[in-house]
């Protein structure tokens, strides 16, 4: 009888992120070394158990990202300009291809410049498949084209090898490998050059492709502030799309993350840095309505973490950009900029904290003022509205992604969604982003919010 085979899950860090390191470096400001606050990735990396959810085995590899290694001088070169990338995807496929087997399961978790490489690495395997060992010997030379085929000064130093009269255009690579694609964005990110990546399925690909927008910036999303709040939705979030796949991870996974950032609020409170020591004067004390904020304080209950103004260093040069849910457009690869052409199955949702956090007014950036939300709100493109849908099936105690055609034939329910009321000559081709169904992994992070559930109901299911 063959056997199950195994998962290989493969982690991959932000930009100056390395959960083996685990400590920063002393700084001008801070003199102390001081233990590194983990994303999401190292949480999830750290997470996992030994066999999945459906017995197979859960083989775990974690790459520290890039800036993350080296010197001052390599953390400047790879977190501002991404040195160490190209590097960083080929160790990962060659742990892949070296781990690989006939019925093997492969899943790629990246944050920041991990995401870009995880989906270079699903590229690269998509392209060239997986080297034996033999072909490894290649990986090199292999890998150099599949960068530069769109390069036309590109002088191949190895013209023949692996073989000779290599494709040179994309269309000669048409099929899709992934089968399942989960991607949490930031609303709140305004750095011009954090643009995020939005994808679409092409027509004729059956991927799985869920993609849902968050409250807060980039690292308020994927993990590693000091406030975890934020993050603590997305990974639950992320933790039910895997547990879908079969993934397992410890069962006090939810408890140990939200007794974590119980501490730190107590912690803040304690050491009075919330307020008088902080940077930041004019940040607003009560960071909820005045019943929430009473009854839970110190703790900063579901959804209402501090969303850090995400503004460091160079990329300030770059400028501000507030971000387009459902509007984003398709890019050049030639020239890198973009069409005129809407994305099209995106299939875009935007999560349940947003609601909430707007419902129960919620600190903008710093905690200071109520939250905007000017990625939905800016000039009125999106409404809030109830809205009539059909599912197309139930997927362990939540809804299922799917196409139009086949969300139209299963059951009718009404739904809160983001309806665009913008320019009807601006119309994207998803005019309703429906609000995320809240999974099991979700629904326990909020359940521990005590009293937060019942006075969430009328804001949850109620007009």
């Amino acid at each position: 009888m063959p056997s199950k085979g195994k998962r290989l899950v493969v982690c991959l860090d932000g930009t100056w992120v390395n959960s083996d390191q685990g400590y920063n470096r002393p700084t001008i400001h801070d003199p102390n070394y001081t233990l590194q606050v983990p994303s999401n990735v190292t949480r999830l990396y750290r997470a996992l158990r030994k066999k999945g959810l459906d017995g197979m085995s859960q083989v775990v590899y974690y790459h520290p990202g890039v800036g993350s290694t080296g010197s001052v001088s390599d953390e400047i070169a790879g977190g501002v300009f991404g040195s160490g990338v190209s590097e960083n995807i080929r160790e990962a496929y060659s742990f892949i291809a070296t781990n690989y087997e006939a019925g093997d399961e492969i899943i790629l978790l990246g944050f920041s410049r991990g995401a870009f490489t995880a989906r270079s690495v699903a590229g690269l395997i998509t392209e060239i498949g997986l080297l034996t060992s033999k072909g490894m010997e290649y990986l090199y030379p292999i890998f150099k084209d599949t960068e530069n085929f769109r390069n036309p000064d590109y002088k191949d130093k190895f013209p023949t090898i692996p073989f000779p009269h290599k494709p040179l255009d994309q269309r000669e690579y048409k099929l899709r490998l992934e089968d399942h694609a989960f991607q949490a964005l930031a609303l709140d990110e305004v750095r011009t050059s954090f643009a995020p990546a939005v994808w679409e399925r092409p027509r004729g690909v059956h991927t799985d492709l869920r993609q849902v927008w968050f409250c807060g910036a980039h690292s308020n999303v994927g993990g590693g502030l000091p406030d975890q709040e934020l993050a603590n939705v997305s990974m639950a979030w992320m933790m039910d799309q895997l547990a879908d796949l079969g993934v397992a991870f410890e069962e006090n996974t939810i408890d140990r993350i939200f007794q974590e950032s119980v501490c730190y609020y107590y912690d803040q409170e304690q050491d009075g840095r919330q307020t008088n020591d902080s940077p930041k004067q004019n940040r607003w004390k009560k960071w909820a309505l005045e019943s929430i904020y009473e009854e839970h304080k110190p703790v900063r209950p579901w959804g209402l973490g501090e969303i850090v103004q995400p503004e460091v260093g160079f990329y300030k040069l770059a400028g501000k950009t507030t971000r387009t849910p459902g509007m984003y457009h398709r890019i050049d690869p030639d020239t890198a900029l973009p069409t005129r052409d809407f994305l099209e199955n995106t299939h875009e949702r935007i999560h349940r904290s947003v609601r909430v956090r707007l419902a129960l007014e919620g600190l903008n950036y710093d905690d200071v003022g109520l939250y905007k939300c000017r990625a939905l709100l800016r000039k009125g493109p999106w409404l809030l509205e109830k809205v009539r849908v059909r599912t197309r099936r139930e997927v362990r105690d939540r809804d299922a992604y799917g196409d139009e055609e086949d969300v139209i034939q299963q059951k009718e329910e009404s739904r809160w969604g983001w309806v665009y009321d913008g320019p009807v000559e601006e119309t994207p081709p998803q005019v309703i982003l429906l609000e995320e169904v809240l999974g099991p992994h979700e629904k326990k992070l909020l359940s521990l919010n005590k009293g937060m559930l019942e006075m969430l109901l009328p804001i949850f299911w109620g007009v």
